[in-house]
């Protein structure tokens, strides 16, 4: 199929007046639960004003809530953001947390403890008492060996204690998180440069003291974490940012944006190798920072890939310094003792060829021209080259965003790694206005606090067995697809039972279909969530948890991602509805480990001492806690780290950031001049759809999901009507196709079609846009269920009966990729990570 240059590449001039983000669109039609609770009108009003933090995604920005009581409701009356004094020009509330309006009483919710009475995956289950179920579960945890035993434990206010109690007293050590399914690949691509993985959190994009930024499969307007970056960007932008995005879609994002351009997915990384090309041979590099702060002066034999010399740094204990050329004699030498290490440079040492790290680089890439990603993306290569001066001319304060989820594509994680160097050649990492580095808060566990004592798990993880089968890059807790590969294939043995706190396995791991199988194969599955979900369905005992805002934490946060290194309370905003016995996380551990641990059964009575745990987390940071929880928040740090090293050695084995990793040398020379996620040097690897070797049918597409401002990781806000009326109102409620690929396919606005791919199939209504890219079917992220659409059945005490369906309005007709796709097809060399927007699609008419 041929597409013409105006279907690949489109660009947009930004007027000098428009700076600031545009006002939120209004919806067409208010919750429907929001008014039933705001129209009620009898007894006396009280306000109640509540601080705590929003768990929708994962920053846990400090909120306030106010709330209403009349005649015995509680109507939820404001969600605004809790600014904590100075810090009113970082912060900001996004439009999510709107949905406590209505989130409690939203249809899908789990009102008791249950049990399933039906075949495993009918959604047939019925009420038991919490006693019972807490029995039931103590029961099945004391009857399998722990290495038995996998915790998928997503996010919630309580994430990291269930992670601690199911270690060290359950003492499983297969307890994962998502990361896997998130940002993998930028974990890997940190490891190349800084010495360890490291994700998103671990970056803090300066936007607000930036001139230009790019952004590569980010959008911090609509992404997952939306506040404070939404924040940080608009202020950026008042000041005058300039911004360039390329992209799949248009959005927010590209409305607003200096220049942006319309690519085929997955091929970004076209772009950050040429960049890489012209801004190292045009000589646009900071030069004292490479010297200082980089290897770029290594010398390495190019017949070897080896140093040419390595040996203890006398100024840095446990760290490496190399041969360079001196420029102030032409000498080889150590760097501690050189005047002027030299740059892009070579020489002869002993009869061998040896060239610095940047030279290296340079001739690596000197195929990867501005024309080259031309031919892949259609983007003029003059605009290439006029970015990379462009990107010269800003620095240190321009960069390319560091990007958030980077499990989209197989070579996502090149890309970024990609990107980190451009950065580096910038001279922006660790800088003001660019890549600097968040101020993070550590908070002892309450567990540890009250004194249960870490036992740690027994017996070896499952990652430790793909490991030793050449699996590599694996976050130690994100394991899930390869959680799932093990039960599958019952290696290194099988897993007989599994507890879900907070995730979603079936819509979030990539292969719905295979992560079905893996979860009929176990004997016993307890899932623990507030809503009902695609993997609810296949659970033995499911236990309702109260949603954040309808319990006081037993412990404080700190927010995710910020530069200024906050702490918050959770304190109870309202309670459950009536008819929902939903508890709180800790209250669950609690009752479990006194059944668990009965030894220590009157240490975990004190889990429910919230204030007394605060206290001794608070006072360990020297933070006046009275004043804390007055306030609800309070900052500990004016302003993020500026320095490259962070003001001490990077993880690396010199200590500095390497753009050729003597590390990744080491163990991986032998794939230098491959297309290999391990190529110690920056290469391209084509998208895995591209890779098939031929151009797509009429009637194929790359399946892509994105994020969407009213949607999130946490999947309960997708049933909301907020959420639902934001998608109508965009018109995203429903898969995005281009016209002329529609035409071919004599498909019109509103029409239903099946998407079938190798790993499932979906039905879905079209929305006919120019907004997208002609070669992708594009909607947000988890707006369908697909089989697991069908209607859960309740059985209460009482002898009434409840069905429930995931989406009852005939919302839920866009997408999950996760669905079409195969869970065989993760990315092993990254972790074993997933590609969800990387597979091939058939469209046809239902």
């Amino acid at each position: 199929m041929r597409l013409s240059r105006r279907d690949f590449v489109k660009v947009a001039a930004l007027t000098a007046a428009a700076l600031s983000l545009p006002a939120p669109k209004l919806l067409r039609r208010s919750s429907s639960a929001g008014l039933a609770l705001q129209g009620d009108s009898g007894g006396d009003a009280g306000i109640k004003v509540a601080r705590t933090a929003c768990f929708i995604c994962g920053q846990k920005c400090p909120l306030v809530v106010t709330v209403e009581e009349r005649g015995g409701r509680q109507i939820v009356k404001s969600v605004k953001f809790n600014v904590a004094e100075g810090s009113e020009e970082e912060y900001a509330v996004c439009g999510r947390p709107q949905a406590l309006f209505e989130a409690r009483v939203m249809p899908q919710r789990v009102k008791k403890p249950l049990i399933r009475v039906g075949e495993r995956g009918s959604g047939r289950f019925r009420e038991i008492t919490w006693e019972e179920a807490l029995n039931v579960l103590a029961s099945k945890l004391r009857e399998y060996d722990p290495e038995e035993i996998v915790v998928f434990s997503h996010q919630g206010c309580e994430a990291g204690v269930f992670s601690y109690f199911f270690k060290n007293v359950v003492g499983t050590p297969n307890v994962t998180k998502h990361c896997d399914t998130c940002y993998t690949g930028i974990d890997y691509a940190s490891w190349w440069l800084f010495g360890k993985m490291m994700g998103p959190g671990s970056y803090r994009p300066d936007y607000i003291n930036a001139k230009l930024v790019v952004f590569m499969g980010r959008n911090p307007l609509e992404g997952i974490v939306s506040a404070p970056w939404t924040k940080l960007f608009s202020e950026g932008r008042r000041k005058g940012m300039r911004v360039i995005v390329f992209d799949v879609r248009e959005s927010r994002l590209t409305d607003i944006a200096d220049r942006y351009y319309i690519i085929p997915p997955g091929t970004d990384l076209a772009v950050s190798l040429a960049l890489i090309n012209v801004i190292i041979n045009d000589r646009l590099y900071d030069e004292e920072y490479l010297r200082t702060y980089t290897n770029a002066p290594m010398l390495i034999y190019t017949d070897t890939m080896e140093p040419v010399r390595l040996e203890d740094n006398p100024f840095s204990d446990g760290k490496k310094t190399y041969a360079v050329i001196d420029e102030s004699d032409g000498s080889v030498k150590l760097k501690t003792e050189a005047q002027r290490p030299a740059l892009d440079a070579e020489v002869e040492v002993d009869g061998r060829r040896a060239v610095t790290a940047l030279r290296l680089i340079k001739e690596y890439l000197k195929d990867y021209t501005p024309a080259w990603a031309s031919g892949i993306t259609g983007i003029p290569a003059e605009d290439i080259v006029w970015l990379a001066g462009q990107l010269a001319s800003e620095a240190p304060r321009a960069f390319i965003d560091t990007g958030y989820k980077g499990t989209r594509y197989r070579n996502e994680g090149m890309m970024f790694r990609a990107n980190l160097l451009v950065n580096a050649l910038l001279g922006s990492i660790g800088r003001k206005g660019g890549v600097a580095w968040p101020r993070k808060v550590k908070l002892e566990n309450p567990l540890s606090i009250i004194d249960i004592k870490a036992q740690g798990p027994r017996g070896e993880p499952l990652y430790k067995y793909w490991e030793e089968r050449g699996v590599t890059f694996i976050h130690k807790k994100c394991f899930s697809m390869l959680a799932i590969k093990s039960i599958l294939e019952e290696k290194p043995r099988k897993i007989r039972a599994a507890v879900v706190f907070n995730q979603n396995l079936v819509a979030h791991l990539q292969g719905s279909a295979d992560v079905i199988e893996a979860l009929k194969k176990l004997d016993f599955i307890v899932v623990i969530d507030s809503t009902f979900n695609e993997t609810t369905l296949y659970a033995d005992l499911i236990l309702p948890v109260a949603m954040f805002f309808e319990a006081s934490s037993c412990t404080l946060f700190s927010p995710s991602k910020t530069g200024r290194g906050q702490v918050t309370v959770i304190e109870k905003v309202l309670d459950p509805p009536e008819g929902v016995d939903a508890r709180p996380g800790w209250w669950i551990l609690k009752e479990l480990g006194k059944r668990l641990d009965p030894a220590n059964a009157d240490k975990y009575e004190s889990l429910a001492d919230h204030e007394s745990i605060w206290r001794v987390q608070a006072e360990a940071l020297g933070i006046d806690f009275d004043g804390l929880v007055k306030n609800g928040v309070v900052t500990i740090y004016d302003e993020p780290l500026y320095h490259p090293l962070k003001g001490k050695a990077h993880a690396t084995t010199t200590g500095e950031i390497e753009l050729v990793s003597v590390e990744g040398l080491a163990k991986y020379r032998d794939h230098v001049g491959r297309r290999s996620h391990y190529n110690p040097l920056p290469t391209w690897i084509p998208p895995a759809w591209m890779d098939a070797g031929r151009g797509l049918a009429d009637n194929e597409f790359v399946a892509v999901d994105v994020c969407h401002r009213m949607t999130a990781t946490n999947m309960w806000i997708r049933f909301t009507r907020i959420s639902n009326d934001a998608l109508a109102w965009d018109g995203m409620d429903g898969v995005l196709v281009h016209p002329n690929r529609a035409e071919r396919l004599g498909l019109r606005d509103g029409d239903r079609v099946l998407i079938k791919g190798p790993g499932g199939a979906l039905e879905a209504r079209v929305r006919v846009s120019s907004r997208v890219h002609p070669l992708v079917v594009l909607a947000p992220h988890a707006t369908n269920a697909g089989p697991a659409s069908a209607e859960v059945e309740v059985e209460y005490i009482d002898g009434s009966r409840e069905t429930i369906r995931l989406f009852p309005d005939g919302a839920g007709a866009g997408i999950n990729t996760n669905m079409l796709a195969r869970h065989s097809d993760m990315v092993l060399e990254e972790g074993g990570r997933s590609m969800q927007c990387d597979v091939i699609v058939r469209l046809e008419k239902a």
